[in-house]
């Protein structure tokens, strides 16, 4: 059995020895070959990618600014982002965080830029859509 054995592993022995460079040639273009069309898959996806435009009722680009008021019109929410005035976060409205604020402490921004000129930087978990 023994003998069996050492008469495979010299046959694979030989048989490497003759083959590796072939086998690392095949190996090395198999990865690039794989590289390559996942980084083209990227670039496609990269280039596929347009930014979202909404058209108002007159078919022109609807601009943030008319955007953010119909939000705030149609949520009924004082404002965009919330913070507690003890802490350092903002949360968005469908965040967790922002159920345990008491209402008291609540302070309300129109904006991300506005809560972030007051010293608050967004909650983790809590980074939008």
């Amino acid at each position: 059995m023994l003998d069996r054995l050492a008469d495979i592993y010299n046959m694979v022995k030989v048989w490497w020895k003759k083959n590796h460079d072939s086998i690392f040639l095949g190996i090395s273009l198999l990865f690039v070959v794989v590289l390559g069309t996942g980084i083209l898959r990227l670039w496609m996806l990269m280039e596929a990618k347009k930014p979202v435009q909404f058209i108002d009722s007159n078919g022109e680009v609807a601009s943030h600014s008319i955007l953010h008021q119909r939000y705030m019109q149609a949520s009924g929410l004082p404002g965009l982002v919330a913070a507690s005035r003890n802490g350092k976060r903002y949360y968005y409205p469908w965040c967790g965080g922002l159920k345990q604020i008491k209402e008291k402490n609540l302070v309300w921004f129109d904006t991300e830029q506005e809560a972030e000129r007051r010293g608050y930087t967004i909650a983790k978990g809590c980074e939008g859509l």
